[in-house]
């Protein structure tokens, strides 16, 4: 097994956080124009981010498997 170079990391964790930041601004964006109660609203946009940020992550890994 190589070690990852740091690019990679960097890219990895970059590709997870804006996966993460992308979910929670569009799911709150849309339950807000729908004028969802705050809890929902909050609730809601924090698992799209956890989902989201899990989306990154599968993702860069697919990039990583087809080398």
């Amino acid at each position: 097994m190589q070690p990852e170079h740091w690019t990679a990391r960097r890219l990895r964790f970059t590709l997870w956080v804006a996966g993460a930041v992308a979910a929670f601004g569009v799911v709150g964006a849309v339950l807000s124009a729908l004028r969802a109660p705050d809890t929902v609203t909050w609730a809601a946009a924090a698992g799209a981010a956890v989902a989201g940020g899990w989306a990154g992550e599968r993702f860069m890994r697919r990039l990583e498997e087809r080398r």
